[in-house]
């Protein structure tokens, strides 16, 4: 920091600030202009996208300087956000006229990726979480507040379970203990899915201090009420997130009306893993949200409908009546269409609501934002009477509950012009018959007002000048402007007061008498006009229990008609949600392949999983044939019926399950030092440890990133552990290569082998897509190959080392005989082989291949090694 000798009084006081938050960027208010200094301006000038400049001084002892103006700070700032600093507002909180001296300066708000409510920073579809995390390896606490809607949470569980949620919907802020020691916080750090980590002192997540900030912000002697009691690690996270946001100057959250406890045995659990292989919130190929499920499934028409549904797609039901009372609702509107199509146009209407009860309860609404509350209280009562003869459940407790606030509404359009400035400062915001004094004062400049208005039209006739205009600055007040070619005309009464290049600016007595009465009455108006509209906001936020209420119940509403609108669209029917652990499709197809092929150039196929006679299924077929798009579309169809939609089947049974679990695609994590096959075995051992009988999985080429005979071992041992699960077999798609896994079918009655068609003409291979039962014995890996691209000659040569693999005839071949001189070692059938080794030839030779079963194979292939080690 600089020392204070030899700077202005203005750059001490910038630097007072500065010295407070040396973390963050200042930004200083300078008449008009926000401006930054020295390292500050240094930082953000790239990220702004502004000039670099310096102030004062010599060369050696200048100041790096660069400003936005004060009305672009809503466009300049998310820049800095979005990339993750954080911003200190330092306005000017005395009129620079009446200041003595240096104008008075205070900060007035500090701003953070997790605490920005700026508009341009915030994508309408997703949420926008301030988090904290507290705990150890034991248990682990998350709190999430949405500062924009108000919504609070906490969610406290294992911290895998913890680790899971945050993958879920990443945080734009996470706070945590500064000495966190849990492994949860490195594997976080590691994960990188959070990029903004803010460490904090323990005295942050102290409980009594939390617990005490709490109590206090709820107006509560306990915190029982929310059903914290025996959750000190919650109250520890919330209370953080609590005193982070005094820290920085967030007084305000009359929104923030309760803590809601997130259970994680009251939603289904997605995991990382499962939320990226089935691409439920962006594709795979390119990390975007087109042609992901929600992409394909959102036919909401509002911001806070789109976030509802998001949320369910994360969380589905896992319990039967919630899962049947939102079906009940999509039932209604799915065969009401004109209904539903007169609310979908309701909802292209109507404004964000939750964002805007956010913005009432912050103190950061203004004229606009309470007319956009207007209008969407007023839709949402239009919305609601088309509910008032409802046949679903659903809908009549929304009916009879949903508060009617059409007299807020009208209170707000009774006050607010409707062309309102964007401020409340500057007047020209509320109506005329709202205030008698507002009135009065208005009256009482009516005439100087209509003079200055017919003032240009008076005194062009007048003088014969028709190029005469008037206007009006902040510095010289209102003039008459007259060009250089007619000064010739200007009348003995007008006074000069400004020369232009081209022209002269003049005034009159008479109009600087009216001008005088203009400004001093406009002053009180705007004074007023600022305090009738201040005194609106507080009745209005009055009424925020109710407005958060109704925002509520109306995401409700279009998230069901949403699913209603898709399910007419994309023809999809209404499941049966079963009490059994049944999984029966029939011509079940994927959700978003289907709409991106388009309509009759997808191949629909059948499902049927149950805990009697087929819950684990093997399935084999070539590469490109469609093994992982039915997996994957099975999993996305459960999700779909489990958040009440109708779903992409012409008929569909579905028992409840707990758990989606996922094992789909190679990655790998360089950054954690883990190969493709690790990470591929953490995901299977954690499907493993977490599935329960009611759980589905979807395994896709387990152990395929080892040696052929390591990766059937394990996946083989993994079909095994599923299929004698103590507490019953998971309901299980098991798609592999390894064609020895079909005789897993022969072992276990309970598990039936399923393959993917191909058809072959000539040389050529057409895949069918159709999944019928029984086992395949090829995997066409070459002709995949060819269609990819590879050279003929490379495809030709292939051909000719599968023929000699396939016939038994490669240890003999010239290509073997030749890598074995390169390498210098003999072989398993070498004739120079030693004694021990011609006694392993002898037992393989001995050995009956036709009626080997495959695991009788893999244990004379151990036992085989064994004598090889042993020799």
């Amino acid at each position: 920091m600089m020392k204070n000798s030899g700077l202005t009084p203005m750059m001490r006081q910038y630097y007072r600030f500065k010295d407070k938050y040396p973390d963050k960027i200042l930004f200083f208010r300078m008449g008009d202009f926000y401006e930054m200094f020295g390292d500050d301006a240094v930082e953000a000038a790239p990220i702004l996208g502004i000039a670099l400049t310096s102030r004062s001084g010599d060369a050696k002892n200048s100041i790096p300087l660069c400003g936005i103006p004060h009305h672009a700070l809503d466009k300049y700032l998310p820049r800095l956000i979005d990339a993750g600093r954080k911003v200190v507002i330092c306005e000017q909180v005395e009129d620079p006229k009446k200041a003595k001296g240096i104008v008075k300066r205070d900060v007035v708000e500090i701003i953070t990726p997790g605490t920005s409510t700026l508009e341009s920073s915030l994508a309408p579809s997703h949420d926008s979480y301030l988090a904290a995390l507290f705990g150890d390896n034991k248990k682990m606490a998350l709190a999430r507040l949405e500062l924009s809607t108000g919504e609070f949470s906490v969610i406290e569980d294992d911290p895998d379970i913890i680790y899971d949620r945050l993958a879920m919907a990443p945080p734009k802020e996470l706070l945590t203990p500064d000495d966190n020691s849990s492994d949860l916080f490195e594997r976080i750090t590691k994960n990188g899915s959070t990029k903004n980590i803010t460490p904090l002192e323990n005295i942050y997540f102290d409980f009594r201090l939390s617990k005490e900030t709490l109590c206090r912000f709820f107006s509560v002697s306990t915190l029982d009420g929310f059903g914290l009691r025996y959750m000190k690690r919650s109250v520890s996270a919330a209370g953080a997130i609590f005193r982070y946001l005094q820290d920085n100057k967030q007084d305000r959250l009359k929104h923030i009306t309760g803590i809601k406890i997130g259970l994680a045995d009251q939603r289904m659990l997605l995991d990382a893993a499962t939320i990226r292989n089935l691409e439920l919130f962006s594709n795979l190929a390119i990390g975007d949200e087109k042609h992901s499920f929600f992409w394909a499934i959102n036919r909401t028409g509002s911001a806070f409908g789109a976030r509802r549904l998001r949320r369910s797609i994360a969380a589905p039901f896992i319990e039967k009546d919630k899962i049947l009372y939102r079906q009940g609702g999509v039932v209604e509107l799915f065969n009401d269409s004109l209904k539903s199509d007169k609310i979908s146009l309701l909802f292209k209407k109507i404004p964000d609501l939750e964002r805007l009860n956010g913005r009432l309860g912050l103190g950061k609404a203004n004229p606009r934002t309470m007319l956009a509350l207007r209008d969407a209280m007023l839709i949402a009562e239009e919305i609601r009477s088309y509910l008032s003869e409802s046949s679903s459940s659903m809908f009549k407790t929304i009916y009879s509950s949903a508060p009617i606030l059409k007299p807020v509404a009208e209170k707000i359009g009774l006050a607010i012009r409707e062309d309102a400035s964007p401020t409340s400062h500057n007047g020209g915001v509320i109506r005329d018959g709202y205030s008698k004094e507002l009135d009065e004062l208005n009256l009482s400049i009516k005439d100087a007002r209509d003079y200055i208005a017919g003032l240009t039209a008076s005194e062009r006739e007048r003088t014969g000048i028709p190029s005469l205009k008037v206007g009006f600055n902040k510095v010289f007040g209102y003039y008459i402007e007259i060009t250089r070619t007619h000064t010739d005309k200007v009348p003995e009464n007008y006074i000069r007061k400004q020369t232009l290049v081209n022209a002269e600016r003049y005034i009159t007595e008479e109009m600087k008498i009216k001008e005088n009465l203009i400004l001093e009455a406009e002053e009180k108006i705007n004074r007023l006009e600022h305090q009738l509209f201040e005194q609106l906001v507080e009745d209005i936020s009055q009424a925020l229990p109710e407005l958060i209420s109704l925002a509520d119940f109306l995401a409700e509403i279009d998230v069901v008609n949403s699913l209603a609108v898709l399910a007419r669209e994309q023809k999809y029917v209404k499941p049966e949600i079963a009490d059994e652990c049944a999984l029966n499709l029939t011509q079940g197809f994927h959700p978003v392949l289907s709409q991106i092929l388009g309509s009759g150039n997808f191949v629909a196929n059948d499902t049927n999983l149950n805990d009697v006679d087929t819950s684990l299924i093997i399935l084999t077929g070539p590469n490109m044939s469609g093994k992982s798009t039915w997996l994957r579309q099975t999993g996305l169809i459960v999700i779909l019926a489990q958040i009440g939609s109708f779903v992409p089947a012409q008929e569909a049974k579905i028992g409840i399950v707990d758990r989606v679990f996922t094992r789909v695609g190679a990655t790998d994590s360089l950054t954690r030092g883990q190969s493709t096959f690790l990470v591929e075995m953490v995901e299977t051992a954690n499907i493993l440890h977490n599935t329960t009988e009611k759980s589905l999985l979807l395994l896709d080429e387990i152990g395929r990133g080892t040696s052929t005979f390591d990766g059937l071992s394990v996946a083989w041992a993994v079909a095994e552990t599923i299929q004698q699960h103590p507490s019953g077999t998971p309901r299980t798609l098991f798609a592999t290569h390894y064609h020895e896994m079909t005789g897993l079918a022969a072992i276990y009655p309970r598990i039936k082998n399923y393959q993917v068609t191909v058809k072959k003409w000539g040389k050529e291979v057409i895949f069918l897509h159709q999944v019928i039962p029984g086992g395949c014995d090829d995997s066409y890996g070459i002709e995949v190959a060819r269609l990819a691209g590879l050279p003929k000659g490379t495809i030709s040569r292939a051909r000719e080392i599968l023929k000699l693999l396939e016939s038994g005839e490669f240890a003999k071949s010239e290509l073997a005989r030749g890598l074995h001189a390169r390498l210098n070692q003999p072989t398993l059938f070498d004739e120079a082989a030693s004694s021990g080794d011609s006694l392993i030839v002898e037992k393989i030779k001995e050995l009956d291949v036709d009626n080997l079963t495959p695991l009788e194979a893999l244990e004379f292939l151990s036992q085989i090694k064994k004598d090889i080690e042993n020799d």
